[in-house]
Formats: C-alpha cells, structure tokens, sequence
C-alpha cells in the first residue's frame, strides 16, 4: 500500500474500521464524511485494497503481496469497483450506479470483499441516488459500499441512514504544519492553512494552484468594480482568462471573509489573515444584509455547478450582483 494513502491524521478513523472488521461489525456501507483536502479518497483506496485483500497484516492494511494485492496495484482486481462522474465536476448518472448494481451482488472471486466505491457520492443525481437506495436496503453479505463525500449534506436523508459515517475533522494546526512542513514553502504554511480552512491536503493544492495569489487579484477587481474605476465587461474578460473553478471558490471565499469581518472585526479564522485590512476596506460601506444575501447565492451557484452552468452567464450574473450590492452603500 503506498504511503501516500497513510496520512497520520487518519489513524484514528483507520483504528475504528479495522477494529470493526477483525469484530466482524464492518458494516455494508460506509460514508466518509469531512471538508474537502482531508484524503478521504486516499482513506478509501487504502481500506478497499484492505478489503479486497483475503489476508491483511496485523495492521489491517493490504499484505501487497498476494494475487489478490498485486491484481489491486495493477487496477484489475475482480472485486474493486470505482465510481467516479465522467468528467470532473459532473454528476454520477443512473447508469453508472445500475451497473456497479448489477456487479455489486455477485460473490467475491478472490477470497476478500466485494467493494463499490462512489467517489464523490454526492456528485449522484436523483436517479442514482434513488437506484443506490435499493441497493442500501438490499445489501450482499459479500459487498461493501464506500461513499466518499465532502458535502454529505447533499446526500438524501435516506442514504446517509443507511450508512455508518466515519468523520473526518480537520486535523490539529500543529500537525498539519508538520505534514505541510517539507511539502512547501515554510512561509507559506500558515497562510495556505488559512485559505484551505485547515485541510492540508487542499493546502498543498492551494500552494500548487497559487490560490493567495488569485485571490488577491480577485480583491484588486472587487475593489475596482466598488469604486467604478473600471470596465464592468473588461473585468469579465480578465475574469475568463482564469480558471473558472479558482474564481469561483475564491469569490466564496472573499465574500465569507467580508460577511465575518464585518460581524466581529477581529474575527480570527478567516481564509485570507493576510489580507484582512484589504478585506475590510472592501466591505465599508456594504450592507451587511445584502452580503449574507450574495453569500447564500453563490452557495446556491456552487450547488447548481452540475447543471451545465454557462461560464459567461455565471460571470456576468457574479459582476452584476456585486455592483448592485456597491450601489450606494448596497442599499
């Protein structure tokens, strides 16, 4: 098993499954729940290869070692199934869940379980969810499922009582510096921590993507759009250089930090430390009413992201909504 997949903060949650299992409690379908950039993917490759595996170590871990562990490495094992949306940031359709389904009774050729990964299962539609369903209420003795999500809120009700959730808090800031430590630049650690909300995985990510950059430029053109000192429609256009995704989450993020901000001034935990007198100059002056407002759009925008959203439409609709919330006070 690669060491990447065992990340320190996780022991606690891979005592738990692998304490159930040597039990005989595994239960029939896991949900891994936590913020994004906490490797539950990683969790969830690392426990299926344990799985799949019909004689893992005094760890619980895979043996690497057998047929069964060598057919794993090689992504050809019988009993692994993967569930993933075609293209990323799309939904999970019924067809995909239909056949992990229909595979899903059959027995374990290889002597370990049978497992069925959904990663993320809240990327399903209401079709898949609805098919899973009947799988959940239907288990095989033989069959796993493992349900990796960071929104687990979006799953139905229905799913998620079905599931034993293993959560996945944020880990203590000391050891995820030390994780982050050798990973990136030392003067960046905090700074990254701050704009991943803790989660060093989505940190190192944020390093690599040059998050603390785009999301200052992002406040230069809030700021510009505020004082009317530039083209609404040029910003848009600089807007659509940029990766969309990176403009995006870093409009969540500035909002978030005005809506704290302009509650307790001295807020702490807010994603751009750096940038926090900047912040505040922006949101002088705003209504703080009309931010929560523009903060649960961009929630509901976030939610809509597999629906075929148009880029432009979502940029101009972005730029429209926060001149109107500058418009003399956002009032």
């Amino acid at each position: 098993m690669s060491g990447d997949d065992r990340l320190p903060w996780h022991r606690a949650q891979w005592q738990r499954v692998t304490d159930a299992r040597g039990d005989g409690r595994l239960p029939h379908a896991i949900l891994l729940a936590g913020v994004a950039g906490l490797g539950k993917t990683c969790f969830a490759r690392r426990l299926a290869a344990a799985l799949a595996c019909p004689g893992p170590g005094e760890t619980g871990d895979a043996c690497d070692a057998c047929d069964a562990c060598r057919q794993t490495a090689a992504g050809s094992h019988p009993d692994l199934l993967w569930v993933s949306p075609e293209e990323p940031g799309k939904a999970i359709k019924i067809d995909a869940v239909r056949r992990l389904t229909a595979r899903s009774v059959l027995a374990a050729q290889q002597g370990g379980h049978r497992v069925v990964v959904i990663d993320p299962a809240d990327a399903m539609n209401r079709a898949a969810a609805n098919a899973l369903l009947k799988t959940l209420e239907e288990p095989n003795s033989q069959t796993v499922l493992l349900l990796v999500s960071s929104q687990p809120d979006r799953l139905p009700a229905t799913i998620r009582s079905r599931c034993q959730v293993v959560a996945f808090p944020v880990p203590a800031r000391r050891e995820a510096r030390a994780w982050l430590a050798d990973r990136v630049d030392e003067h960046d650690v905090d700074q990254l921590l701050a704009i991943s909300g803790g989660a060093p995985l989505r940190a190192l990510q944020a390093g690599e993507q040059g998050w603390l950059q785009h999301d200052a430029e992002l406040v230069a053109d809030l700021e510009t759009l505020k004082r009317r000192k530039g083209n609404p429609l040029q910003v848009v256009e600089d807007w659509k250089n940029r990766p969309l995704t990176l403009l995006f989450d870093g409009f969540k993020r500035c909002v978030a930090d005005m809506v704290r901000l302009k509650k307790v001034p001295e807020f702490e935990a807010i994603y751009h430390p750096q940038g926090r007198h900047d912040l505040q100059s922006l949101g002088q002056g705003i209504d703080l009413k009309r931010l929560y407002m523009l903060n649960d759009e961009l929630m509901r925008l976030d939610r809509d992201a597999n629906n075929n959203l148009n880029p432009q439409m979502m940029l101009e609709y972005l730029m429209n909504r926060w001149l109107q919330i500058t418009r003399t006070g956002g009032r």
